[in-house]
Parts: C-alpha cells; sequence; structure tokens
C-alpha cells in the first residue's frame, strides 16, 4: 500500500514526541558542562538555583527567550555588558552589545563565520537534498545583484502575476468579504517573486506554488526539530527529516525538469553573449544556466541541480517576505482609524500610479516613500524573532569578549547574536517606541490641507540596516536580496491599495514565541471588497 507524505509527516510528528524527554536526558552532560565550565564570568538570564538547572532552562526557552531578552536588554545591553542566555536550538549563547557586536562583527569569517550559522540554522546538511548548492552557493549573490539591476523589465510580468494572484485568491467582492492574509501573501509573493526567477508558466503553476509551500514547512520545521536535538541524536532525526524534505525537492525537480531542460537547449543553441552586453536577463533561471554553462563542467547542468538551486532561493525568500508582508498588513488593519494610515498610503500609491499614465514601474514604485517608511516601521516593530544576527566563533583559539575591565577568551563553537526585538523597540532610540508610525522614517513637505502637494522624502531606507535596525541583517553582512524584496513587498502592498478597500480591525493578535521565532497568527483575515473606480 502506497503512503502519502501526510502519513509520513503525522508519523515523524508523533516519533518525536516520546523522544523529547530521553534528548533532554542524553543532553544534560552536555549542557551543564558548556554553562558550568565556560562561563562563569558572565552574568546570565534564564537560568536558576535548581537540579538540573542548564536543561530545565533550556527547555522554558521553547516559550521564554523573548521575556529573556527584554530582561537581559535592561539589566545588562544597557550598561554595555555582554550576558547568556540558554536555547534549545543552539546552546548557551552570548548576547552581545550593540558596540560589541559591531566591533567583533569586523572580525573575518574564518574567524566568526555568519554564512554557516544560517546553514547550520536551516540544518541544511539534512533539509537540502543536494548538498553541491551548499559548498557552491553561486545563486545567493548572482541572482539578486543581477534582477536587482534588472527591475525595470520584471516589473510588467510581477504585475500580471498579481493581478492573477489575487483574483484566484480573493476574488473581486463587490460586498465585504472576509479574506485569509497568510495565505494570500505566499500564493501572491510566491508568484510574483518567480515571475522573476523562472518567468511563466512555472511560476503561475498551481502545483509548483503548493510544492513550494510544503518545502518550506519541511525544511523550516525539520530544521527546529533537528537543532532542538542533542548533536549525538541529529543523524537520526535528520535522516527522518532528510526523507521528508527530498520528497517535496525530487517532486519539485521532476515538475521543474522539462523546462529546465528545454531552456538549456535553447541557451546552449544561441550565440553567446558579448561579455559587454548589457541586454537584461530574462530571469533568475536563466542565470543559473548562463552561469553553469560557464564553469565548463557538464554536471553543473544537471536538471535536478538546478531546480535545487531555484528551491533554495525560493525558500529563503518566500518565508521571510510572506512573514513581513504578513506584519505589514496586520499593523496597518489594527492601526487606530483616525490616524488615516491606509488612507494616506493608498493616496501616495495613487499619485505614483497616475504619475506613471496607469501602469506600474520600477521608478513609480521607488516613488513609494512613505510605504517605504511604512514597510520599515512595521519590520521594527514586528521583527521576525527576539534575537538574531548569529554568529558562530569558528578559530580554534577562540575570540575575546570585553566584560568590565576584563578581556574574556570565548572558545570555538560558541554563538554570538544580538538582541533585535529589544533594540528595535528600545525608547533611547525611538520616541514612542511601542507605537506603530507609519510616518517614522520620512519628512513631510507641503501644506496640510493639501493632499496633493504634500511630497515625503527618507530619512532612512528599509533597505538600509543601521546600528538600531537590522530587518535585513547588519551594515557589513546585509541581505543580498532586500533590494527585490523591498520591491516585491511595495507592488503587492499598493496593488491591494489601489484595487482594494480594507477595513480597519479591532483584533489584535499578538504573535506565539517559539525559542528565538516570532509566529504570527497563520489564520488571521481581513475584511475587503472590490475598490470602485
Amino acid at each position: 500500500m502506497a503512503i502519502s507524505m501526510s502519513q509520513v509527516e503525522v508519523a515523524l510528528l508523533v516519533l518525536s514526541i516520546p523522544l523529547v524527554y530521553f534528548l533532554f536526558v542524553a543532553s544534560r552532560t552536555e549542557i551543564e558542562k558548556q554553562h558550568d565550565a565556560l562561563f562563569r564570568a558572565f552574568p546570565e538570564v534564564g537560568f536558576r538555583e535548581e537540579w538540573f538547572h542548564g536543561i530545565r532552562a533550556t527547555i522554558r526557552s521553547l516559550w521564554n527567550m523573548a521575556d529573556w531578552a527584554s530582561e537581559g536588554y535592561s539589566k545588562f545591553t544597557k550598561r554595555d555588558t555582554p550576558y547568556l542566555m540558554p536555547t534549545m536550538d543552539r546552546g548557551t549563547m552570548i548576547i552581545l552589545p550593540t558596540e560589541q557586536m559591531k566591533s567583533v562583527g569586523r572580525l573575518p569569517e574564518d574567524r566568526l563565520d555568519v554564512f554557516g550559522t544560517l546553514q547550520e540554522q536551516i540544518q541544511a546538511k539534512y533539509t537540502v537534498h543536494d548538498q553541491r548548492i551548499i559548498r557552491d552557493p553561486y545563486h545567493r549573490y548572482l541572482i539578486p545583484s543581477q534582477l536587482t539591476r534588472d527591475l525595470n523589465v520584471l516589473t510588467d510580468p510581477m504585475i500580471i502575476e498579481l493581478e492573477d494572484g489575487f483574483k484566484s485568491t480573493w476574488g473581486a467582492p463587490s460586498e465585504w468579504k472576509e479574506v485569509p492574509i497568510w495565505q494570500a501573501c505566499f500564493h501572491v509573493i510566491a508568484r510574483v517573486a518567480n515571475s522573476a526567477l523562472c518567468g511563466a508558466p512555472l511560476c503561475n503553476n498551481e502545483r509548483y506554488i503548493a510544492l513550494l509551500e510544503s518545502q518550506s514547512v519541511a525544511l523550516f520545521g525539520g530544521a527546529t526539530l533537528i537543532s532542538i536535538t542533542p548533536k549525538l541524536l541529529r543523524p537520526m532525526v535528520g535522516y527522518l527529516v532528510r526523507l521528508w524534505c527530498s520528497y517535496y525537492a525530487k517532486a519539485f525537480a521532476k515538475l521543474c525538469a522539462p523546462y529546465i531542460e528545454a531552456r538549456i537547449k535553447g541557451t546552449t543553441q544561441e550565440v553567446p553573449r558579448d561579455s559587454g552586453d548589457k541586454t537584461p536577463t530574462k530571469d533568475a533561471l536563466q542565470l543559473i544556466i548562463n552561469e553553469a554553462i560557464s564553469r565548463n563542467d557538464p554536471t553543473q547542468l544537471s536538471a535536478p541541480l538546478i531546480a535545487e538551486r531555484l528551491l533554495i532561493t525560493n525558500n529563503v525568500s518566500l518565508h521571510s517576505m510572506t512573514l513581513t508582508l504578513n506584519n505589514l498588513i496586520m499593523c496597518l488593519i489594527t492601526s487606530d482609524p483616525s490616524l488615516g494610515y491606509i488612507e494616506a498610503l493608498r493616496e501616495e500609491c495613487d499619485k505614483a500610479l497616475r504619475d506613471a499614465g496607469g501602469r506600474w514601474t520600477s521608478e513609480a514604485v521607488r516613488r513609494l516613500r512613505l510605504m517605504d517608511s511604512a514597510l520599515r516601521e512595521s519590520m521594527r516593530v514586528a521583527p521576525f524573532a527576539s534575537v538574531a544576527m548569529a554568529r558562530t566563533v569558528i578559530d580554534p583559539k577562540g575570540i575575546s569578549i570585553k566584560h568590565e575591565n576584563n578581556s574574556i577568551l570565548v572558545p570555538q563553537g560558541v554563538i554570538l547574536a544580538s538582541p533585535m526585538e529589544s533594540i528595535h523597540s528600545d525608547e533611547t532610540t525611538y520616541q514612542d517606541a511601542h507605537h506603530f508610525n507609519i510616518f517614522r522614517f520620512v519628512s513631510i513637505e507641503g501644506h496640510e490641507g493639501d493632499p496633493a502637494g504634500k511630497t515625503y522624502t527618507n530619512t532612512k531606507l528599509t533597505a538600509t540596516p543601521d546600528d538600531h535596525f537590522f530587518g535585513f541583517g547588519t551594515s557589513k553582512n546585509p541581505c543580498p536580496g532586500r533590494f527585490l524584496a523591498v520591491h516585491e513587498m511595495k507592488l503587492v502592498l499598493a496593488y491591494i491599495l489601489t484595487n482594494y478597500d480594507v477595513e480597519y480591525s479591532k483584533a489584535r493578535h499578538q504573535p506565539t514565541n517559539l525559542l528565538a521565532m516570532k509566529l504570527p497568527k497563520m489564520d488571521a483575515t481581513l475584511r475587503v471588497r472590490k475598490r470602485s473606480t
């Protein structure tokens, strides 16, 4: 009898439950040794004077990390003091003050690792089917840098997917209709992003979108399950997660193979482009194929390998963009209606669209300065995690951390991080920090009674990280795809505001804290109706 993947997923979940007790008992020596022997010099949060204090604190980290980060920020970070925090998925971390994180952030990658820490976070050695894309991730920088330059050409296909995507998810109701937020955001963002990644017909193929969603759940859910497992037992749990992820990766590769092979055939029969040719690239898939051909390695032109590069690019980008757009919409609809945030953004969108002749262009999207401020503000007040910007010490000799008047040697393997949520809500940096204010990052010119003559100038852009905003990483290691992501998210929200009336809501959904993650309410809804023209 054939076993469906839903049965496998349920079996995997059931299997994980009886393992929990055994896993923590097995981890006792590792946790207690790390805390007691290596970090006596630093203050700490989360630990108590109790039997098996390391194990019990680690268990509590499942739901307490956000509170601990806030406590540690007021007690220690504000006094420029590093402190320890127990975590179930990363061991005992050192949370650094901003200035010290900047200082150690300048260390070379052979001493303090960033990319490897990200791979460990998604447990890439188990969740990624073909390890060649981890060893040689050329797609990571090639795709966003090139596509950002070609946004003017790529915007038209994005609009087509936007229109069709919202028709299929929200429709065009003449009366108020309750619609899902997360589901629509993922579905539409997936189509818009993939219009630039692989183009039609894949980008609007329902099976393709469904596989992206299922693989995203398998990758992030599986990675979390592996991460809370002690290292000794990770191969066993990792094997089960690898089966889960590989199922979707193989199905994805099988679906994409005919299109990829046809593209490879068409590319190899073309006259090679001159190195100085500035003709816009068709999409990310073409970039990957061109790069694979330039390697003079036939194995790089394997359709499954190229499909996996396309898949990992989607995994990394779709989840974060969907979460950010979901949070922005929630911030807007739960704001005080008397502030008129939705109306102010719609007014800006209408003007930009009129000035562009009724069709969105990359320049018109760039002119949505108030929307950029709203996006940055939502990422500030509703961050994706309480603790982030993790770096791993990989120097065998360790690195030195300043504590009081001493320099403490931090050994290889220890993870350093920043209390992102607390930094984002610091009242000394942001006035009325816990209040969502779409005007926070713009200056306004023009008369208050003349909306048409009002202009906005950004004081800080969403895509620009600084010492007090980590929505797209740090100044030294920013997200390479941030400009493309901001363009796509602004385009999606602009489409919503110019085509739908959106009703304010009194419902306020607080995110669920799971480890450092801030999980949104997945079944949240809003009420919309087709906007009259």
